[in-house]
């Protein structure tokens, strides 16, 4: 396994709403889909790999959280996401069932 890949293992973090929309000033949020590995896209990302990338952007598997997303959280500010920062990104995924 790739010290990479361990690195983002080790950082994988579960935080709630209210913890991350402090990033929304700098426009660093990036939703990344349920159906995603969290850490495999963060790898993806730190290592620039535009082609992968550019086709999880295209199926509407990663992007930017929409304004609806946004104020739907706005209102359950406990709302938990499982969290990596893939610099300059924060990489967010949504925990279901929670």
């Amino acid at each position: 396994m790739s010290e990479v890949r361990e690195r983002f293992e080790k950082d994988l973090a579960e935080v709630d709403w209210s913890s991350v929309r402090i990033h929304l000033q700098r426009d660093a949020l990036i939703l990344v889909a349920a159906q995603l590995d969290l850490v495999e896209v963060a790898c993806k990302v730190a290592a620039d790999e535009t082609t992968e990338i550019g086709c999880w952007i295209e199926s509407g598997q990663l992007g930017k959280p929409t304004k609806e997303q946004l104020d739907a959280w706005e209102t359950q500010l406990d709302k938990p996401f499982r969290m990596l920062i893939a610099a300059p990104y924060i990489l967010l995924q949504e925990v279901k069932n929670a």
